[in-house]
């Protein structure tokens, strides 16, 4: 793994996302791919409410359950 002493994670932890000009900081994987849905645009191309709500339940979803099975601690506390 690379040098994460320049993470700007609170935790010095990944995922993190920070833009090109240091004035935005997400992290945590659900609110990346929240932040990325809203910036990106892709929010704002005729998305139905429907649709909308299926992305932000599946990017839940992903969270509460793979998150548990992907990030296993060890033994000594660590992710």
């Amino acid at each position: 793994m690379g040098d994460l002493s320049k993470n700007p994670h609170p935790f010095r932890q990944i995922p993190c996302l920070s833009d090109e000009n240091g004035e935005v900081t997400v992290f945590e994987s659900g609110a990346i791919l929240t932040y990325i849905y809203t910036v990106a645009g892709l929010e704002k191309h005729n998305d139905s409410n429907a649709r909308k709500g299926a992305v932000l339940s599946w990017i839940t979803w992903a969270n509460a359950s793979l998150d548990p099975i992907c990030f296993l601690e060890t033994p000594e506390g660590k992710v």
